[in-house]
């Protein structure tokens, strides 16, 4: 029958065999790593021919000390390597080598001196105070290489000072208690392999977390996944044995039954947990983390997005967004929504080759509303399989029309949701784990903050813009005192003066110049009256005094009105960004054209249509530059708040503005009022 013994030291030999090969197919031939590979090839050499004196047949003393002392030498030898690679005390390294070469020349000699008289004995007389000494030394060397190393290569020497100091250490107690006792204790040989079996995989997470050593090494996710669980079954199964066997031996009468109750009840839990998706979803993350190579390599990735990004210049190169993230997961396509300053909605600002019809999305949408909530990402591909993971969403009737949606990726700014992408499904099979999730997400975190930066910059110059306008119309207001004065100069001095011919030149040159200055100050004020008192008046009425105000351009505007409801207002702002609307219009349209105002009312609201079948305007234009204030398409002629001020007028009421165009197909304006 097969010793306890032999079977412990039988495990490790092969663990070590097994990182050997691991190691090997690894290696890119730097000399730290070949040290390791020796190490541990020797080490699995070592513990198979313990496995054989345990189990098969007795070693020659002689044979058993000199792969002692090799298996601890190669340790030593790796240790010193690493010393040297940190610039490492060249007399701690030089004694390394000095005491395990001596202890192996020493137990020679003494193997061979007493060899007449009986070589065990004169290896006995070196073998326990040489594995001492060597113990002894290898536990120095580390704590020499833990103490010099530098302190940001200390994390991923940890687990090798772990592995090997337990090594060592155990060695010291074995062979302390051989020296004191003149002769090896039995159980602790035995536990030996058991215990060495513990530090192997330390050692291979060392060589993992050092990739300086230029050992890659790579193993299945599904190998270590499923090995890992076995081996955590097995543990458990070993500890509910042992505690049956524990109440059957303590249990008294009852012992028997409750080793059948216990052992059936932790059946129970072990498959419980086995059958536990979140358990298996957990444990593959934590393996991933700790035990593999990043799906990416970080460095690259952060380039290209920094690389991505220096193309970002302002809201019309958005689009930059939804590419820097598409990249990451390869989408073919995308979109990017923005909170909107009026609180209300997410608006597209931008579009990744995709010509799909999407619209904006309302703040309260149930998507956002999630989002905003939990901050995950939505995978729809996920969700399809398994929408309880999501809880309660359900998605929105325009989400579930676009069949090639995939990812909806947070923009978070701090904890506000500035903005979110939606991805088109990459080629292939959709997959996300948990790497792509964080990547995704930082991205989408540092997006944001670019994003938040073009928006307080354009604001910033708006402000400025707005400060420009306001210098400006006081410049302007300053002009038009000066023309007031000149003409109540005129009128002051007409009685007297107006019949000699050189005063009434004098004062037709004075008016005909303030009638051209006050044409420009008119085009450039673009106002009415400062008063913003407001007073109910009928809707129809301001309607058709905006028309009667344009109808001096062609095309003639038409008017129809369905609708008597009375509105709060001042008249003049409101005829004036009607009549605003109403140029536009015009302006837009041939001679031969026409423009129609419309006036109805509805579900407690008024809508106020102007349309015309002009040029009409792009998607992007409508979105970038349309409502942007200072922004014009007539050069000098305009100075660009019209449409602002028209949609500012509307909000300040409650209300909106809407745009219907396409180029080529005019355009339909649709003022929106609460009632």
């Amino acid at each position: 029958m097969i010793s306890v013994g032999a079977v412990g030291y039988a495990l490790l030999c092969g663990l070590y065999l097994l990182l050997t090969i691991l190691l090997l197919t690894a290696w890119r031939g730097r000399r730290i790593g070949g040290y390791l590979i020796v190490a541990c090839l020797v080490s699995g050499i070592w513990s198979g021919l313990l496995a054989l004196q345990a189990g098969i047949a007795p070693i020659q003393p002689v044979v058993l000390f000199v792969v002692e002392v090799l298996r601890a030498g190669a340790w030593i030898a790796f240790l010193v390597r690493l010393l040297q690679e940190i610039g490492g005390s060249r007399a701690v390294r030089y004694g390394g080598h000095a005491v395990w070469l001596g202890v192996f020349a020493a137990g020679l000699l003494a193997s061979i001196g007493f060899a007449g008289i009986g070589g065990q004995r004169g290896i006995a007389s070196v073998f326990f105070p040489g594995g001492l000494a060597v113990a002894l030394t290898g536990l120095v060397l580390i704590e020499q290489l833990y103490r010099n190393s530098p302190a940001d290569t200390r994390w991923s020497l940890k687990w090798l000072v772990l592995g090997l100091g337990g090594l060592f250490a155990y060695d010291l107690f074995l062979y302390s208690q051989a020296v004191l006792f003149g002769a090896i204790d039995v159980t602790t040989w035995t536990a030996r392999g058991y215990v060495n079996l513990l530090f192997v995989p330390l050692i291979a997470v060392a060589a993992r977390r050092n990739p300086d050593w230029n050992l890659r090494i790579f193993v299945s996710r599904q190998v270590v996944f499923y090995s890992t669980t076995l081996t955590a079954v097995g543990l458990y199964l070993l500890l509910m044995s042992v505690g049956g066997y524990l109440l059957v031996r303590y249990g008294g009468s009852w012992g028997g039954l409750a080793q059948i109750v216990f052992l059936v009840g932790a059946g129970i839990v072990l498959f419980t947990l086995l059958f536990s998706s979140t358990l298996r979803a957990r444990t593959k993350v934590f393996l991933s983390k700790h035990f593999f190579q990043n799906r990416y390599d970080y460095r690259e990735e952060w380039l290209r997005l920094i690389s991505t990004l220096s193309r970002f210049e302002d809201s019309s190169t958005r689009q930059v967004v939804i590419e820097a993230m598409a990249q990451i997961v390869d989408s073919p396509a995308g979109f990017l929504w923005m909170y909107d300053e009026d609180g209300r909605t997410y608006r597209l600002v931008a579009e990744h080759r995709s010509e799909d019809a999407v619209h904006d999305v309302a703040a309260d949408d149930p998507v956002v509303s999630f989002i905003r909530r939990q901050g995950w990402i939505i995978d729809l591909a996920e969700y399809a399989r398994e929408p309880d993971s999501y809880g309660d969403l359900d998605l929105p009737e325009w989400l579930t029309r676009l069949g090639p949606a995939w990812l909806i990726v947070p923009v978070m700014y701090g904890q506000r949701l500035l903005g979110f992408v939606l991805l088109y499904e990459a080629p292939g099979p959709p997959k996300l784990n948990y790497e792509d999730r964080d990547l995704l997400k930082t991205v989408g975190n540092h997006i944001a903050v670019h994003l938040a930066q073009e928006q307080s910059d354009r604001l910033l110059a708006e402000a400025k813009q707005f400060e420009a306008y306001n210098r400006l119309t006081a410049f302007l207001m300053h002009d038009l005192n000066n023309l007031i004065a000149q003409q109540s100069l005129i009128v002051e001095n007409a009685e007297k003066h107006k019949r000699k011919p050189e005063f009434v030149d004098d004062a037709i040159d004075t008016i005909a110049n303030s009638v051209k200055r006050m044409k420009k100050v008119m085009v450039q004020l673009k106002r009415g009256e400062a008063d913003h008192t407001r007073k109910p008046t009928p809707l129809k009425f301001i309607v058709s005094a905006a028309v009667d105000r344009c109808s001096g351009e062609r095309p003639v505007p038409s008017l129809t009105v369905n609708s008597d409801a009375e509105f709060a207002t001042n008249v003049e702002e409101f005829t004036m960004v009607l009549s605003h609307l109403i140029r536009n219009a015009q302006q837009a349209t041939p001679d031969t054209g026409h423009v129609t105002v419309d006036l109805d009312q509805a579900d407690g609201h008024a809508f106020i249509k102007v349309t015309d079948d002009g040029a009409g305007m792009s998607p992007e234009f409508i979105r970038d530059r349309l409502f942007r204030p200072f922004d014009s398409t007539r050069g000098v002629e305009g100075m660009g708040i019209g449409a602002y001020q028209a949609r500012e007028f509307a909000r300040k009421l409650g209300g909106d503005i809407g745009v219907e165009s396409a180029p080529g197909r005019g355009t339909t304006i649709t003022m929106t009022l609460p009632l």
